[in-house]
């Protein structure tokens, strides 16, 4: 199954996320924003360069899991929740325009309407609270990169790779918020956060769902 690409990268992702050897809990800089275009710099679809962007998003999807399971820094929370929300709204409405199955763009819409929600409460947090916090506004070059993979695939290889990327990434969130839930050190944000794992629960066994479901909708 396409999981265990995932499984036979995790060695690979904590070694390069050590390799970065940060000694803080924050996201990374976010970089400009990512258009739903296919960048110059993507393989042109083909057995090879899906097997490549495939990998990519496996390697990616690890570095963020184990990125999450130890960030506790408001800051840190902050960001990373910010850019998963913007990245799966990206993705969705790629998936919205490119999925040939029905039920992946009801799903593509859900996580619209989720994760648009999920912002605005972060925001409204932030604002009552008043930390000097700044809410990301692009994403980082992990999640462009996933969105520069995701826009490239070919038309036959969509609905696989945006699966994929929706299983890693909620896997990520999941990861994220019930850290935070457990050891962060806001209190609105750790109630914000433990409220949401269900919710982020839901959408990663939708993934799965959809995974099973691998018979396109006629």
């Amino acid at each position: 199954m396409r999981r265990t690409l995932m499984l036979g990268t995790v060695a690979a992702a904590i070694a390069l996320l050590a390799a970065c050897n940060k000694t803080d809990n924050q996201a990374p800089a976010p970089s400009p924003s990512a258009e739903n275009t296919v960048p110059e710099s993507t393989p042109a679809p083909g057995s090879n360069s899906e097997t490549v962007s495939a990998v990519q998003d496996a390697v990616s999807g690890a570095v963020g899991t184990v990125s999450a399971a130890v960030t506790t820094s408001t800051e840190g929370f902050v960001d990373a929740a910010a850019i998963g929300d913007m990245y799966e709204i990206q993705a969705a409405k790629i998936a919205l325009a490119r999925s040939q199955r029905d039920d992946v763009k009801a799903f593509a819409q859900k996580m619209i309407d989720a994760h648009t929600q999920t912002s605005h409460d972060l925001k409204a947090i932030l604002a009552r609270e008043n930390l000097n916090l700044t809410v990301p506004t692009a994403l980082d070059d992990r999640h462009k990169g996933m969105i520069d993979n995701l826009n490239g695939a070919a038309d036959a290889d969509f609905d696989a790779r945006f699966i994929d990327q929706q299983e890693m990434a909620h896997n990520e969130a999941e990861t994220l918020f019930k850290t935070y839930a457990d050891h962060g050190d806001n209190t609105d944000l750790k109630q914000f956060a433990s409220a949401t794992v269900p919710v982020t629960d839901s959408h990663l066994k939708m993934a799965h769902q959809l995974d099973a479901n691998n018979t396109p909708t006629q």
